[in-house]
Order: C-alpha cells, then sequence, then structure tokens
C-alpha cells in the first residue's frame, strides 16, 4: 500500500511540475515577431541584439532581448514593447507617448527616463534619482512612487 501511495504522488508531483513550469528557451533573433524586429531597429538602430528569449508560461508567450548597448526590451507574443530597461542611456523620445513626456519636462524639467513598463492601467517609468513615476494609458500623472 505504501508503495502505491508513492507511486501516485510521484505522479501527480511529476504533472504538477511539468504543467506549472515555464518554458525559456534562447532563440535566434531572425524568430522575433516582426513587430518586435521594426521596433529594435527604429529606436536602437545602432545596437546588436546580443541575445533573444522566448518564454512561455501558463499559454502566455513573451520575447526578452537584450542589445548590445545593455538595453533590455521585453515584447508580448505579438512582438508590442512591454518594457524598455536602457541601463547605460536614456529611453528613446519616441518610446515615451506625448502627453506623458510633456507632463515629465513640464514637472520634471531636469528628469531623464531610463525605463519605461507599461502596467495596467497605465505606465511606470524610472527616471533620473531612481523616481519612479505613475501616468495611466492617457498621459496624466498619477503619483510618484516613494521607496521606503
Amino acid at each position: 500500500m505504501k508503495k502505491l501511495m508513492l507511486i501516485i504522488i510521484s505522479g501527480l508531483l511529476g504533472i504538477v511540475s511539468f504543467v506549472s513550469c515555464d518554458d525559456e528557451r534562447k532563440i535566434n533573433s531572425d524568430k522575433l515577431p516582426g513587430d518586435a524586429l521594426d521596433f529594435i531597429s527604429r529606436y536602437f538602430g545602432d545596437s546588436d541584439i546580443s541575445y533573444a528569449e522566448k518564454d512561455r508560461d501558463n499559454g502566455k508567450v513573451d520575447y526578452k532581448v537584450i542589445l548590445s548597448n545593455g538595453t533590455e526590451i521585453d515584447f508580448d507574443e505579438n512582438g508590442q514593447w512591454v518594457s524598455v530597461d536602457c541601463k547605460f542611456s536614456t529611453v528613446p523620445d519616441g518610446i515615451i507617448p506625448d502627453a506623458v513626456r510633456t507632463d515629465l519636462a513640464t514637472r520634471y524639467p531636469e528628469a531623464s527616463v531610463y525605463k519605461i513598463e507599461k502596467e495596467l492601467g497605465g505606465y511606470e517609468l524610472t527616471v533620473t534619482g531612481d523616481r519612479e513615476l505613475l501616468y495611466d494609458y492617457d498621459g496624466v500623472f498619477v503619483r510618484e512612487v516613494l521607496d521606503r
């Protein structure tokens, strides 16, 4: 009986592990969605793709790209950017929505954007001084997130 129970538990654990595990694998850059390649070419044309990864987690597919200049970009399965993290430079202006860029120039005139993420309901920006700013999808400032 103990042996049967051990076999059943082992089988169930194996099934749970298989179902819940995500599938991350390195891919060639030509396997990225066309929109992702167009985005990289348009905003980061001087940089090469150093690493590309396809991730399948709970039926959701996304892509991670690291460029030769250190920038990390996450894309959804359609090739639309989800986050852009420019480790050693600023996020190109064309990526930041116009309304956000306009408000940012007024509210924080000395700030430079180093990271932008699409979040549920809007955008999260990391700017000079490690400030995190939240904007809704219409570009309306929501708040500054204080790290305590």
